[in-house]
């Protein structure tokens, strides 16, 4: 096991049903649906809104290049379907975060690859103020359970930044794996409410 890290897998539901929190930021920060022209402005943040947390991931999968390749897949198709939504936050004309959401049927939505923002932004409100719009969007689209679409990581021992936001804005624990970056999953933990459905294919 050496040089290898001991992580978890942490997966999230939300139940639209209960209301929605308020949040501001402590700075002006814009929150608004993205557009294609978009595109590239993200491409140049995509990996770094993501670091030094996923830093793992991102040497596991080959380096910043097939990372940023591998995220720039997934919003190119969140950005083509009319069922999905990149919301982003802007500092002026800067894109400084940005968060994923989906519409599926019977009431069932998914938080795509989760919040990111930039290093230097971070701790002002702006992960939330993201996860909230796109919450609220999928409320309003008549979506009430909501999960991720990709578990979140934390570390074997210590919640990471995205699981605290997650708790702090509705989110309940539906499963809890634990891994070795490299290898499958080791061990399994699991919570799941019984009146609450998980399957959502």
């Amino acid at each position: 096991m050496k040089n290898r890290l001991k992580l978890r897998n942490v997966g999230f539901l939300w139940d639209l049903k209960e209301p929605l929190p308020e949040v501001r930021a402590k700075n002006k920060v814009t929150i608004r649906a993205a557009a294609p022209k978009d595109r590239e402005r993200l491409r140049k943040i995509v990996v770094e809104a993501y670091l030094p947390e996923w830093s793992w991931w991102v040497r596991q999968i080959g380096g910043k290049e097939r990372a940023r390749a591998d995220l720039m897949s997934y919003i190119s198709e969140f950005l083509r379907d009319r069922k999905k939504r990149i919301l982003v936050a802007e500092d002026g004309e800067k894109i400084i975060g940005f968060c994923g959401a989906a519409k599926h049927y019977r009431g069932t939505g998914t938080i795509g690859y989760g919040v990111a923002v930039l290093p230097g932004f971070r701790k002002r409100g702006i992960g939330s103020m993201l996860l909230l719009a796109a919450l609220d969007w999928l409320k309003k689209s008549c979506v009430r359970f909501v999960k991720l679409e990709e578990e979140t990581f934390g570390f074997a021992n210590k919640d990471s930044p995205a699981i605290l936001l997650y708790k702090s804005l509705g989110g309940k624990v539906i499963s809890d794996q634990i891994f070795f970056t490299g290898t499958g999953m080791r061990r399994i933990r699991k919570t799941l409410p019984p009146t609450i459905p998980v399957r959502y294919t």
